[in-house]
């Protein structure tokens, strides 16, 4: 029975770290290319929450004319809603948070290369923005979201059961870590990227548009964190203020596995992920596990600083 039960709890704990990962990948693109640390990524998350909201919940399109009406005095009124699915929602997600990404990059991140404290501070700011532009729209309310029923049962295994919607947490990330190695190793583009991250000036100096590399890895970074959100929402709620809860563990994660490191963000993923889920196991506390895998992760950095996949060194700008 002990064994069955550590079973359960690593499998749904490797969902977890799943999402986790997925959050963690963008964060550690944007600091190990651009040196940014984008305090915005939380925000990421939630836009792909909301994105699926919109795609899925008849109600939610209504809801956003409603409320763009009344911003402008006027009385706009729909009924008419998508009514999709998951699996349209998930491509859309990353699309459409790609597409913010970019639009942030371009119009204020850019300009504030080589000045960390303003680019914390600006993203920090863009946050809140989005939270409350976010709350204008649809309200303070959580949202809830529906598994779609081929994926709302679970699979018997041993004596126990899998719920079918964590296996595809799992393969979505899956697939989410095959895209960004193909990406990176296996195409043009990734290697003007391991470039750009080796050596900026030389790859200038090559050729190569550094402002366009640096715009388009900040969108695929914040569309993975996109992708996240809308699995997320889907385990749990969305909520106007979601990005805040999650994106400290995120952080967590990139310290964790070295930051800049790719494959660290999995480690450190599957070992924050898996360590709470063990933790509240043996605590039957969600929030004393936060605490102490939290604690845990202090202890660590103090003896590795550089975390579990120091990356190697790179020629800055």
């Amino acid at each position: 029975m002990i064994g069955t039960n550590l079973a359960e709890t690593l499998f749904n704990s490797l969902s977890f770290s799943s999402i986790l990962i997925l959050t963690a990948l963008g964060l550690a693109i944007t600091f190990g290319v651009m040196r940014v640390i984008n305090m915005a990524h939380g925000e990421m998350l939630m836009l792909g929450a909301y994105t699926a909201y919109v795609i899925e919940d008849r109600h939610a399109l209504p809801t956003l004319v409603r409320s763009l009406g009344q911003l402008f005095g006027q009385d706009w009124q729909t009924s008419f809603g998508l009514e999709l699915n998951l699996f349209v929602a998930i491509p859309a997600a990353f699309l459409f948070v790609s597409a913010v990404g970019y639009l942030l990059e371009v119009s204020l991140i850019r300009h504030l290369y080589g000045r960390p404290l303003d680019t914390l501070l600006a993203t920090w700011g863009v946050s809140l923005i989005l939270q409350q532009v976010v709350k204008l729209l649809f309200g303070a309310d959580l949202k809830a979201m529906h598994i779609p029923e081929v994926l709302d049962n679970a699979i018997p295994l041993g004596g126990f059961s899998i719920p079918l919607y964590r296996v595809f947490i799992v393969g979505v990330t899956a697939l989410c870590l095959l895209a960004v190695y193909l990406w990176f190793y296996k195409t043009s583009f990734g290697l003007q990227i391991r470039a750009v991250t080796q050596n900026r000036q030389m790859a200038a100096a090559l050729g190569i548009s550094t402002r366009r590399v640096d715009a388009l890895t900040f969108a695929f970074a914040s569309g993975l964190a996109g992708v996240a959100g809308c699995i997320f929402a889907h385990l749990y709620t969305a909520k106007y203020n979601m990005g805040p809860d999650y994106v400290v563990e995120a952080f967590m994660t990139v310290i964790t596995g070295g930051m800049g490191a790719l494959f660290g963000s999995v480690a450190g993923g599957l070992v924050i992920g898996t360590g709470e889920g063990i933790v509240e196991k043996i605590l039957v506390n969600a929030t004393m596990a936060k605490v102490v895998v939290l604690l845990l992760v202090i202890v660590f950095i103090l003896f590795r600083p550089a975390g579990i996949f120091a990356p190697k060194e790179r020629a800055y700008d």
